[in-house]
This record gives C-alpha cells, sequence and structure tokens, in this order.
C-alpha cells in the first residue's frame, strides 16, 4: 500500500510534465461542451475558443524550450517511464501546436467544411494534435503504439469528414485500410523486441537502451537470426514510415489529400509527419544505441545504409510521380512524399565522424530534420492555406481553376509562389536552409552521392512547382463569369507573414540550428 501511495504522489508530481498536454485535453473538453451550446449558426465560436486554448498550450511548450535553454530543466523520465520529458520532445511539439493553430484559424474561413458539424473539425484538428504530442514524449513501445493510434484514428475522421462527398468517403476508407495494416504490422514487431529484451521502455538502464548496450558480441549474434532481424526492423519501422508517407509505404497519400478537406490535407502534411518523424527518431536512436560494435547483427551504419536507401527511393518516386499531376492537392502529396526523402536524408546521419585534424566531430541529421520540418510546416501549409483561400472563390484545386488567380488574389497568388521556390530550395527562404543544413551534415560523413540526389532531385521539383506557380501568375484566368467573392482578410494577413517567416528562418538560420541542435543533444545521442 506503500508503494501504491508513493507511485500516486510520483505521477501526480509528473503532471507539471505534460502541462501543454493538459491544456490541449482542457481546450478539447471545454470546446466540446461549447459546442454543443451553439445554435448551428454560431460554430465558428468553436473554433476561436480552440484558437486560444492552443495559443495557451503553445505559450506553456515555450516556456519549457526556454527553461530548458536555460538550463533550469533538466531531462527527466515521467509516469514511470511510460514518458520522457526532454527538450527534444517540446522543440517537436512546438512544430505541432503552430501547425494546429495555423490549421483551426484556416479552417475557421473555409467554406468546404462550413455547416452544423463545422465545430466537429475543430475538435478533430485538437484531439489529433494532443495524440501527436503525446507520441514525441512516449519513451515507451505500448505508449508509442497507443499515441500514434490515437493519432491515426482521428485523422481518419477527418479524411472522410465530408460525408456526402464521394472522394472524401473514398479517402477516409483508403486511410483507415492502410493504417490498420501498418499499425498492425508494427506492434507486432514491437512484441518480438519485448520479446528479445524484455522490456518496453526505450530509457534506463533497463531499458532497450541499456539492455542492447550491455550485449556482448557474442551475445548479439545468437539474440536473433539474420532473417528475424530483418523481419523485427521492418515491422518495427512500418508503423512510422506509414505515417511520414515514406516509400514504399506513400500509397495512401495522394488519394487521402486529395479527397480530405484541402485544410486538412495542409494540416496531415505538417502535424502527423513532424510527430511520426519525433517517434522514429527516438526510437531509432533506442534500437540503435551509440558505441555498440554488434547490436542485432546490424550496427548504425548498417542502418543508415537502409535510410539511405529509403531516402534516395522516397524522394525520387514523390518527385517523378508529380510531374503528371494536374490537381494540385495530389501534386502537394506527392511532394510532402519527396520532403519526407529529404528528411530522411538527414535521419541516416547518428554517427559521429572523424574530422580533418582527427577529432571527433558530432553530426546533427536528426537536427537538421527539426529545422527543416520549422521551415515546411511554414511553406507547406502556407501553400494549402492559399489553395483553401482561392477554393473558396474558384471550387476546386485543378490547375485549370487557379489559372489567373493573380488577377483576382495577387496578394495569395504572390504568396504561393514564394512557398513554392521555398519549396523548391531556392534563396533567400527558408526551405533552402532546410536542405542546405541536411547537405552540411551529409558532407561531413563525404556522402556526395546523396548530395547528388537531393540536387537532382530539386531540378525535377522545380519543375512541377513552376506548373502551379505558371497557372496562378501567368496564364489566363478561365472562361466564364468571374467570382464575386473575396478572400477573407485572415488569409492575406497569414500568407504575407508566413512569407516574413520563410524570409526570417532564412536570416535567423544559424542561431535557429544552434537550437535545434542542443535541443538534440539532450536526448543523450
Amino acid at each position: 500500500m506503500e508503494h501504491f501511495y508513493e507511485l500516486i504522489q510520483r505521477n501526480t508530481g509528473d503532471l507539471r510534465t505534460i502541462a501543454p498536454e493538459i491544456m490541449v485535453f482542457a481546450t478539447f473538453l471545454m470546446a466540446l461542451i461549447f459546442d454543443f451550446k451553439l445554435s448551428h449558426d454560431k460554430r465558428v465560436g468553436t473554433g476561436w475558443l480552440c484558437v486560444a486554448g492552443i495559443t495557451l498550450a503553445l505559450w506553456l511548450n515555450l516556456k519549457q524550450n526556454y527553461l530548458f535553454n536555460s538550463g533550469l530543466l533538466e531531462n527527466q523520465n515521467a509516469f514511470s517511464g511510460m514518458f520522457h520529458f526532454d527538450w527534444y520532445g517540446t522543440a517537436f511539439k512546438t512544430v505541432l501546436l503552430l501547425g494546429t493553430l495555423t490549421a483551426l484559424v484556416v479552417a475557421i474561413h473555409a467554406k468546404e467544411i462550413q455547416g452544423k458539424n463545422h465545430g466537429e473539425f475543430f475538435l478533430l484538428v485538437v484531439a489529433v494534435c494532443a495524440g501527436g504530442m503525446f507520441l514525441c514524449s512516449a519513451s515507451n513501445l505500448l505508449m508509442i503504439y497507443l499515441a500514434l493510434e490515437s493519432l491515426s484514428i482521428i485523422s481518419y475522421a477527418m479524411a472522410g469528414y465530408l460525408r456526402r462527398d464521394r472522394k472524401s468517403a473514398e479517402a477516409g476508407i483508403k486511410y483507415v485500410i492502410y493504417g490498420a495494416m501498418a499499425s498492425g504490422i508494427m506492434i507486432y514487431g514491437m512484441s518480438y523486441v519485448y520479446g528479445l529484451t524484455g522490456t518496453l521502455d526505450l530509457y534506463g538502464h533497463h531499458g532497450i537502451v541499456g539492455v542492447l548496450s550491455s550485449w556482448s558480441k557474442a551475445e548479439a549474434l545468437k539474440a536473433v537470426s539474420p532473417i528475424g532481424l530483418i523481419a523485427v526492423l521492418a515491422m518495427v519501422f512500418v508503423g512510422f514510415l506509414y505515417k511520414i508517407a515514406a516509400a514504399p509505404f506513400h500509397y495512401w497519400s495522394p488519394d487521402v489529400y486529395e479527397g480530405s478537406p484541402t485544410v486538412a490535407a495542409g494540416f496531415f502534411s505538417v502535424v502527423p509527419k513532424a510527430a511520426g518523424f519525433a517517434a522514429l527518431i527516438r526510437v531509432a536512436v533506442a534500437l540503435f544505441p551509440a558505441g555498440s560494435e554488434m547490436v542485432w547483427k546490424l550496427d548504425r551504419s548498417g542502418f543508415e545504409t537502409i535510410l539511405m536507401t529509403l531516402s534516395v527511393l522516397t524522394m525520387c518516386i514523390g518527385n517523378l510521380a508529380a510531374l503528371g499531376q494536374t490537381n494540385v492537392k495530389r501534386m502537394l502529396a506527392y511532394s510532402s512524399i519527396a520532403h519526407a526523402g529529404y528528411m530522411l536524408a538527414g535521419l541516416s546521419m547518428l554517427n559521429s565522424t572523424t574530422g580533418p585534424a582527427g577529432e571527433v566531430e558530432k553530426l546533427f541529421g536528426p537536427a537538421a530534420i527539426l529545422f527543416y520540418l520549422l521551415g515546411y510546416l511554414v511553406m507547406n501549409f502556407g501553400a494549402f492555406l492559399v489553395l483553401v483561400g482561392l477554393e473558396n472563390i474558384v471550387g476546386g484545386t485543378d490547375l485549370r481553376h487557379l489559372r489567373g488567380a493573380i488577377r483576382r488574389e495577387p496578394i495569395l497568388a504572390v504568396a504561393l509562389c514564394i512557398f513554392l521556390f521555398s519549396l523548391t530550395g531556392l534563396p533567400p527562404f527558408g526551405g533552402f536552409m532546410g536542405k542546405w543544413f541536411v547537405v552540411v551534415e551529409l558532407a561531413k560523413r563525404a556522402r556526395y552521392g546523396m548530395i547528388v540526389w537531393i540536387g537532382l532531385n530539386s531540378v525535377v521539383s522545380l519543375y512541377y512547382y513552376m506548373r502551379i506557380a505558371k497557372a496562378v501568375a501567368i496564364d489566363a484566368p478561365p472562361e466564364g463569369t468571374a467570382p464575386t467573392e473575396t478572400v477573407p482578410l485572415a488569409y492575406n494577413v497569414m500568407a504575407v507573414g508566413k512569407c516574413v517567416a520563410l524570409l526570417l528562418l532564412f536570416i535567423f538560420s544559424e542561431p535557429l540550428i544552434e537550437i535545434c541542435k542542443h535541443a538534440f543533444v539532450r536526448i543523450g545521442m
């Protein structure tokens, strides 16, 4: 009984480590009750309540980031090892909260989802954010799985939100089928990891990191057969690769993006992807601890080779498939796949290397991913923001619908071109610096082949991004009556703000990447 009371007291004290998550859950519950009290024509009030709650959660999270940066907070296991409270997790949560806040503001004015059930969409967005935040900090395989499933299941509802739209229903069904298959395979692989190591925790002396680091070469050689090794690793990582839309688990992405509400597609491209990368990096570090000569008969170098192969495959499939698309949402879906490939190139660098003077130099590939996600949040969600605004007045997202948009909405059209330049990786925008930091880390390891692949794929992407820019800024508008509606002022303000943010990410990239590196170091790598 004393142990029980001690456990309750310790867990109660750990509540402070999840203050932003508690705020997100409180926002969800208050918005749910508030939405029941509103009439159908005033459900937009639910959205503004969610905006206020997520803003407060963002402030709490930024406060935690500041305390970590100041050295006033240290890493700690919370809730009996279920969660790991560290700067790394709070940094990724910042990306999730910013993406959620943007999605809520865009959804408030999105005509596509307006109606008597408008308030439900805001609740779904907040719930996905909560699942993603727990995924960023989960340090137990079971909790990682539960957080991933809570994020995924609610995303299925968002994809099929337009119940009377055939494509939306198709998107929801395909998302469910692919997601159920991926999650089933992943939990099966995790069960094998538990059988081999005897633990579900990632950290601690008795966690997976401690167990694998303590193995001798002989113990590793007899732990699992080569075929079993491949099967276990493939099953564990399939769920994460599915969530970030990496090849060969990307097939769901184009259809889901096209059928989902446009604001939901933009949300999927950033928030679940960022949470998936956060969990993927954490699990990869645990399964391949630094300094182990032989683990699973595959050390970090072998694992990095697999990641490089997946990276090249993902970026090539994404960019080449995007070339023939005429629907901008599908085009951006394949673009999202390609960007997952660029970020996987950063994840393929977990080891240290020897510098020219013989000193040991630590690589920060995953830190480059965090910076990349910050820029990707701004530029990709910015592109979807413009799409939502233009869709409100032209009624579609095909290239033919968007022709001559600069004559109707010049601010949004120019902003879209800037976002597309940044997605390509052209200076002076944040997208260029995201790729630059990945390339710098690759150069430290003399992986010039990977740098060439990134360069070639960036050139290919320039073609289809400029197809969109040409349709918006150069082509004549379609024949017929010109739309009389205007885009809400909030869209123009957000578009300009995101353009400014891309410039600031370029100008202040050095201090930001240093912050990302410090956050990366705090997970003990």
